[in-house]
């Protein structure tokens, strides 16, 4: 006598637990792998505001709509660490340009970037005097190193002015 084997519809048990620890482990990786991600762009989004922020400030010291000298700054870039907002401010018909004075850009930062000086310190200011070149204010503390460490967690990215 012959008995036919009847045929098999559907999946056994460890099939099934088989298809959803591989999928988990998918999961997890993706997720992962996503944070990382959004984290560089933010850093990215932050660099790019800052190169914005470099280029604009030299226009507009280079224009020196008010005549100023080289001894003072015809534009300022400020970042304020309680805000978070970097900025970009002008000179005005009766001073130099300061983090006080009118803005021309202003950008908001992720709360979780850091931008410091070589030196660790966080970072204030530039001033940038009627040849667009960095100087210093000594009222704002502004800094003329070229280089700023720019942070969101543990990744960073060194931009350097030139």
């Amino acid at each position: 006598m012959v008995i036919e084997k009847s045929k098999q519809y559907g999946i056994s048990l460890i099939e099934l637990m088989i298809t959803i620890a591989i999928l988990a482990i998918l999961v997890t990786i993706g997720t992962s792998f996503t944070g990382l991600w959004a984290k560089q762009a933010e850093l990215d989004k932050a660099s790019m505001s800052l190169k914005s922020a470099m280029s604009l400030a030299k226009a507009t010291a280079i224009r020196n709509e008010f005549g100023l000298n080289a001894a003072q700054p015809s534009s300022q870039i400020c970042l304020d660490e309680v805000t978070k907002h970097l900025t970009v401010h002008k000179a005005t018909s009766t001073g130099s340009a300061s983090c006080s004075s009118p803005k021309v850009f202003d950008y908001p930062l992720n709360s979780a970037i850091l931008i410091r000086n070589p030196d660790t310190t966080l970072f204030r200011c530039y001033a940038f005097n009627n040849f667009g070149q960095v100087t210093t204010e000594i009222t704002t503390n502004c800094k003329t190193n070229l280089s700023l460490t720019i942070s969101n967690g543990t990744l960073n990215e060194t931009y350097t002015l030139n």
